[in-house]
């Protein structure tokens, strides 16, 4: 017997009709749309920045464009996706840089146009200045919004031209608190879940464990899939492993095989080790899991990469450390979105 009557408010990319505990930020970001300045919308994962967004996109009379630099890391994928998705029409991949800045420019010239870069961070370890840069000198009804988890300053990260030129407001959101995510999760189960279905004790249990709303989702919805009558405190401990393994493959839905690969290595060390693994071991031991899954080793210089986009997902830390017979090494550690506990 199932305890869901409906899945989809449990689910992260859920928009609901009243968004709770974030009505200062919902506001601030309404005016600065209705006032067209361009916006720099930052917090950690899991504080519903991306939510909030959407929500007030919803009723913004203009033609919205939303990219997900996850997928679009350099200037070049920006521009073709966003002209793709503007214009309606497939743009290949034989464009230069200059014919598709100019495809973009005579587009956002005809039609008042707002462009968000979601995940910003991933661009700007490429070339998210240059296109910034451009964007910013677009004679042009443009909006920009810009989010990012791990740039609270863009100053720091941008060429003095470039921050000068966009003048983005900043909007903050902080960490939820426990009580912020016990009364979110309340009211996504009021509209998911069946009469009865789910203990105080479980709620506040998850509550307690995470400040990250996406991964207190993740956990309640397991939890609530897998019990046959009631969700109760004991029921969602035993799940905390499978919540924390599916939260990862959600993180890394849309990056490639070897990113998963690169994790599971970390995941390996770390259980072996129980500490903290060095860069040098994780590379061999990537090596070995391309083995047994068929795949051909990447080079480590792109498999560093590939770490650093880790971290942007706030699945692992790096602590770098100067010195000794081995030079610069990297000490990498996984995160736990569920450390409360």
């Amino acid at each position: 017997m199932s305890t869901i009557n409906d899945l989809e408010p449990l689910k992260n990319e859920y928009i609901p009709e009243e968004v709770l505990d974030r009505e200062t930020e919902s506001e601030q970001l309404r005016q600065a749309l209705e006032n067209r300045q361009n916006v720099h919308v930052h917090g950690p994962r899991g504080t519903g920045k991306t939510l909030i967004v959407k929500k007030q996109l919803e009723s913004l009379g203009t033609n919205v464009c939303y990219i997900s630099c996850q997928r679009q890391d350099t200037q070049y994928k920006v521009l073709r996706k966003t002209v793709n998705e503007l214009t309606s029409k497939t743009v290949g991949s034989g464009h230069h840089t200059s014919e598709l800045q100019r495809l973009l420019k005579n587009q956002v010239e005809a039609v008042e146009t707002t462009i968000v870069l979601d995940d910003l961070d991933f661009l700007l370890l490429n070339d998210g200045d240059d296109l910034l840069y451009f964007l910013s000198r677009i004679e042009a009804d443009l909006g920009l919004v810009l989010i990012t988890a791990n740039h609270r300053e863009l100053r720091d990260q941008l060429e003095e031209r470039t921050f000068s030129t966009l003048q983005p407001q900043r909007i903050g959101f902080e960490p939820f608190t426990g009580e912020e995510i016990y009364k979110v999760l309340a009211d996504r189960a009021k509209n998911s879940m069946k009469p009865r279905s789910l203990r105080r004790e479980a709620l506040t249990y998850i509550a307690s464990s995470t400040q990250n709303l996406a991964a207190a989702l993740t956990w309640l919805r397991i939890s609530a899939q897998q019990a046959d009558n009631v969700v109760t405190e004991a029921h969602t401990k035993r799940l905390i492993s499978e919540a924390l393994q599916q939260y990862t493959a959600t993180q890394l839905r849309d990056f490639t095989q070897h990113h998963r690969l690169l994790y599971q290595a970390i995941e390996k060390l770390e259980s072996d080790q129980k500490s903290s693994v060095r860069t040098g071991d994780v590379h061999l031991k990537y090596r070995e899991l391309c083995q047994t899954y068929g795949q051909k080793p990447l080079t480590e210089r792109r498999t560093s990469d590939y770490l650093k986009q880790l971290e942007q997902l706030k699945l692992i830390t790096s602590e770098y450390h100067y010195g000794g017979r081995k030079g610069k090494t990297r000490e990498i550690n996984r995160v736990n979105p569920y450390s409360n506990t």
